[in-house]
């Protein structure tokens, strides 16, 4: 099993993913971890990710931290470290009101984090960290 470990903010734990562009290359985006975002939208994304959607899928209501309704899309998303690679329902969003801290862009959710074999927060000598295990 592999693992990767991300260091974690002093108020937040984060993930770094690789989204596919439509011209074939990679963007890199750190992303907060929130186990409480539930249902079938994996990641939350700025607006101006709108160019990494591969298909667009009907907009649908939220609530909770992101209220109204919001433009979704299917993307491909990789973890470097691990051979994880898939397609992902993400909400394309201003994430403004999300006051998330500086350079993170957007969340992943208990959907994203389910799709490993163990993932979670721990204490090193450097401070905390969170992994991903595949």
């Amino acid at each position: 099993m592999a693992s990767v470990f991300f260091p974690s903010l002093a108020d937040a734990e984060v993930v770094e993913v690789e989204l596919l562009k439509l011209d074939g290359n990679f963007r890199s985006l750190r992303l907060m971890v929130d186990s409480g975002f539930t249902g079938t939208n994996s990641l939350v994304l700025p607006d101006s990710a709108v160019d990494l959607v591969r298909a667009a899928l009907p907009a649908t209501h939220t609530s909770g931290a992101l209220q109204g309704l919001k433009d979704r899309g299917w993307v491909i998303c990789r973890i470097a470290g691990l051979s994880f690679q898939t397609t992902l329902i993400a909400i394309i969003t201003d994430t403004t009101s999300l006051s998330l801290p500086p350079q993170v862009d957007g969340l992943v959710g208990l959907t994203f984090l389910r799709q490993f074999a163990s993932w979670g927060g721990q204490r090193t000598a450097n401070g905390w960290q969170f992994s991903l295990s595949d």
